[in-house]
């Protein structure tokens, strides 16, 4: 016999607000670093959960989904180059990522504008410094080899390649599955 769910506990959503590439543009990531990914023994990350996160906000009651697309949806986005050229292995948490060139300027106004955004919400503010990334490989088993690259890849000069995206994070076994619940245009 099971027991009746509790009606008395507010569903919550695991959210984070983050960069998701357009279609062609994440097929073109996911190609630029697969001979880096199949040298790596870990779990990949699959090429739909590709994505570059801007800020997290962890477990949200289900009542304040509506004020985060309304943050969101608050004037324009702008346009963010990212160029994913080197690789690195973070120790800690075991996994490659696709790391750029640079820090965009654009990428770390959107970043300040959705934690001003949340703020009055009561969302508290990561404390360490932006530094945009790919997950690749989760769970890696032993230290990668040193010459890992990846390939730059451009975006289409007649499509941007990123939409400010509010994403669902749900935990299976296999690894995180996400959602975008609303997105906006980086232009």
């Amino acid at each position: 016999m099971s027991a009746a769910p509790d009606r008395g506990t507010p569903r919550k959503l695991r959210l984070f607000f983050a960069m998701w590439p357009v279609d062609r543009y994440r097929a073109a990531l996911a190609e630029s670093a697969s001979a880096a990914v199949a040298r790596v023994a870990g779990r990949a990350v699959p090429p739909g959960n590709l994505h570059v996160t801007l800020a997290f906000l962890g477990s949200v009651p289900v009542q304040t989904f509506v004020h985060l697309v309304t943050v969101g949806g608050q004037g324009s986005w702008p346009a963010v180059r990212l160029d994913f050229t080197r690789i690195e292995y973070w120790a800690r948490p075991r996994v490659l990522v696709a790391m750029p060139t640079e820090v965009p300027a654009a990428g770390q106004e959107i970043v300040e504008r959705l934690w001003q955004g949340v703020a009055p919400l009561g969302f508290a503010r990561e404390t360490r410094p932006w530094r945009p990334h790919l997950t690749l490989v989760r769970g890696v088993q032993q230290l990668p080899p040193a010459d890992l690259d990846m390939k730059p890849v451009q975006a289409a000069a007649d499509e941007p390649a990123w939409r400010l995206a509010l994403v669902d994070s749900a935990a299976h076994p296999e690894g995180p599955r996400y959602k975008v619940l609303a997105d906006w245009p980086l232009t």
